[in-house]
């Protein structure tokens, strides 16, 4: 783990991609983000609210996907690259009219992959993510975040409900939104305690003997009737939420809290995920922190935050909501000189001289079906894109003949595909010519 190369307290003001490529790997501990959901339309905060000039365009069109992101999904994430080119294909069949949204979805989640590949990057190997999202596009960012995160390290979906706003009439009404809980390894931190609540004794327990142990310490028993197997809860441990939450509702208009932001999430939500997952000085990062609901929280918490957004809106509310509900009401200027504000990308201090070169694999994989033919390709786990291969053939005969770790691996793929005769971004030569070109390469 590195240490952060950003100051606590730190609202930057740029596109999140080129902030979280600046931030020293594996050096947060708890990621939160609500990004747009792609409604396909513009959110706009009311005028006269707090956040009165703060909107965003909730859609994704072919050029706001760049090529330098799908090069690097191909070559670091095989798996994530076919998937998405799968999306594409599917959206052109579906929209056989080829009207000009049918790529939204698409251009979506392309814009979303190459941010989640850098918040896993500088996440702790202790650290966990929740993605805030909705059924527009859930289902997607899901199997996105399978890919990138890996399925093992799925931990939970967790189902926010709330009862206000309009009813429906053709179908059920829509009152929930979707946090899926991912972390990068089974080292995680994880606090359930921090967020229980006091269990139910009564009748809405739905029974259970209570007592008090030898220490003291009030429990109560529930008894499964068919094998008499006892369960012990402590009452004074209070019982961990379940994955649907429903004891924390929306934001009204009348809420004190609420700044006008048009997708605002209430702080008892943030305040519940920053307790669960990180301890007292983490530090947590919000991606798209807009209002700075997450940075309050953190706040109030004794967590450091970093926040970043687009509008420097964000930058306005985060010294208005930490004078009004975080400072002492008799210094209410105490964090006006502690907010850092920046509209430049930190710089990366856990790299040095070679190291800061990027460097990925050149490869050489070969399959006994495919004589005289190789795939030459670039990797960042060669492991990984080798078992990518496998996933496609039963008996498992893919192999890597040859690998090297350079930063001039665009330039060898360029050489040996123009070199040699190509077939399906496989290509034809002898192994032994082809790895002294790779070697001999300066």
């Amino acid at each position: 783990m590195h240490q952060s190369n950003v100051k606590n307290r730190t609202i930057f003001c740029r596109d999140n991609l080129q902030v979280l490529q600046g931030i020293n790997s594996s050096s947060i501990d708890l990621i939160y983000l609500d990004p747009p959901f792609n409604k396909k339309k513009i959110f706009s905060a009311p005028i006269g609210s707090s956040a009165e000039g703060a909107d965003f365009r909730d859609w994704f069109r072919k050029e706001d996907v760049k090529d330098e992101w799908i090069q690097e999904i191909k070559e670091d994430y095989d798996g994530l690259y076919k998937f998405l080119n799968n999306v594409k294909e599917l959206s052109s069949i579906v929209n056989t009219t080829r009207n000009k949204h049918y790529l939204y979805n698409y251009c979506y989640l392309c814009y979303m992959a190459i941010r989640l590949i850098e918040m896993r990057r500088i996440l702790k190997d202790t650290g966990s993510i929740y993605l805030h999202c909705d059924n527009t596009m859930g289902h997607y960012l899901k199997i996105l975040m399978d890919i990138i995160f890996g399925e093992k390290n799925f931990r939970n979906s967790i189902v926010w409900g709330y009862s206000h706003g309009g009813k429906g009439k053709r179908d059920f009404a829509r009152k929930h939104d979707i946090i899926l809980r991912f972390v990068k390894s089974n080292q995680f931190f994880f606090n359930g305690n921090a967020v229980g609540f006091e269990r139910q004794t009564g009748k809405k327990s739905k029974g259970g003997r209570l007592g008090i142990d030898e220490l003291g310490r009030p429990y109560q028993d529930k008894i499964v009737k068919k094998t008499k197997k006892v369960y012990r809860y402590y009452l004074d441990e209070g019982k961990i939420p379940e994955d649907y939450w429903t004891d924390i509702n929306s934001l009204q208009a009348g809420d004190k809290e609420r700044t006008g932001y048009p997708t605002q999430k209430p702080l008892a939500l943030l305040e519940r995920i920053i307790k669960a997952s990180s301890h007292e000085e983490d530090i947590v990062l919000d991606a798209f922190c807009g209002c700075a609901t997450t940075c309050i929280a953190a706040e109030k918490l004794k967590r450091q935050w970093i926040g970043i957004d687009v509008s420097v809106k964000a930058y306005e509310l985060v010294k208005k909501r930490l004078k009004e509900e975080v400072a002492n009401p008799n210094n209410l200027l105490q964090y006006n000189k502690e907010i850092v504000f920046s509209t430049d990308p930190p710089r990366r201090t856990d790299q040095n001289g070679d190291d800061a070169l990027i460097k990925k694999y050149v490869y050489i994989i070969s399959h006994p079906k495919y004589k005289g033919e190789y795939k030459v390709g670039i990797a960042s786990d060669i492991q990984a894109r080798l078992t990518s291969y496998q996933t496609s053939d039963p008996d498992r005969k893919y192999q890597i003949k040859y690998k090297k770790h350079t930063h001039l691996f665009r330039k060898i793929e360029k050489l040996i595909h123009e070199k040699y005769e190509n077939k399906h971004e496989w290509i034809k030569g002898n192994l032994q010519d082809i790895i002294n070109d790779i070697e001999n390469y300066t």
